[in-house]
């Protein structure tokens, strides 16, 4: 018996080594693809009128990559298809994006608007329209919470746009978002709340909350980019490779690009967090 325990005991001292072993793990590398991450957010309602976002041009990377390559040396051009009007965007090192020399082009309701991104001999092209979104009629704190019994409650309220079917993008900052259609309240004014837990903010802080107007495929895009990010999704951010927008390229179909092209009217408040307890 004290024998077979000895040998017991090696063949478990062995096993424990062998644990050592480097195990490798096969990573399959897909061909990169470039990302048109074309979303310009124009604040109308602010005097003169403000944008965020513009034109980021990458390629995918795997999974394990630390960087992202961008691309900086390719044609882009935004097209007004009522006037035919072409209005070339330029690469802003400071900034990282491709935008237009001036904005007051890309607010018209009427018009649709093509992107055309030339870049490596591959044409790519998408188009979008103007999409409007209510102002932010009422932003205030609550006092009531969640599981924890220490989140900070934000009410909000907003009128929804009449006999048209509406989608909004809310963006809380710290990449929080939440898509929302006006399936259930269209044509209505609609109160919800938002809840940030106590990591997120604190007695003092200023947060800023914005609205924007999107398009039901962007909702839809939207909400596949949140599934597959863990809800951690936002614009500009790592796209997974199953996340292809309304961009094409006629060049070579086959190669299709990631990445979404929309134009949105945006609106924001802010509050200031106060101890309600």
């Amino acid at each position: 018996m004290k024998f077979s325990s000895h040998i017991l005991l090696f063949a478990l001292i062995m096993s424990l080594f062998s644990c050592e072993d480097v195990i490798e793990v096969a990573v399959q590398n897909s061909t990169p693809k470039l990302v048109i991450d074309a979303q310009f957010n124009v604040f109308t309602k602010e005097e003169p009128s403000r944008l965020e976002g513009g034109v980021r041009l990458s390629f995918s990377a795997n999974y394990f990559d630390q960087e992202v390559p961008m691309v900086k040396d390719a044609t882009v051009v935004i097209t007004h298809l009522n006037s035919g009007r072409e209005y070339p965007l330029r690469y802003n090192e400071s900034k990282g994006l491709f935008l237009p020399e001036t904005i007051d082009f890309l607010t018209d309701v009427h018009s649709g608007y093509d992107i055309k991104v030339v870049h490596s001999g591959q044409t790519y092209i998408g188009t979008t329209q103007f999409i409007p979104v209510p102002p932010i009629l009422k932003v205030e704190q609550g006092n009531k919470t969640l599981f924890s019994g220490d989140e900070t409650e934000i009410i909000l309220a907003f009128q929804d746009f009449p006999e048209r079917a509406d989608y909004y993008l809310y963006d809380f900052g710290q990449n929080i978002f939440r898509p929302i259609e006006d399936r259930f309240f269209q044509g209505e004014a609609f109160v919800f709340s938002h809840f940030y837990t106590s990591d997120e903010v604190a007695v003092g802080d200023l947060i800023t909350i914005k609205a924007h107007g999107v398009s039901e495929a962007y909702y839809n895009y939207f909400n596949l980019i949140l599934s597959l990010t863990d809800g951690n999704g936002g614009p500009f951010q790592s796209l997974p490779a199953s996340s292809r927008g309304n961009v094409v390229n006629i060049t070579e179909p086959d190669n299709y690009p990631l990445g979404f092209f929309l134009i949105s009217e945006s609106y924001q408040r802010q509050l200031l967090i106060e101890d309600l307890k």
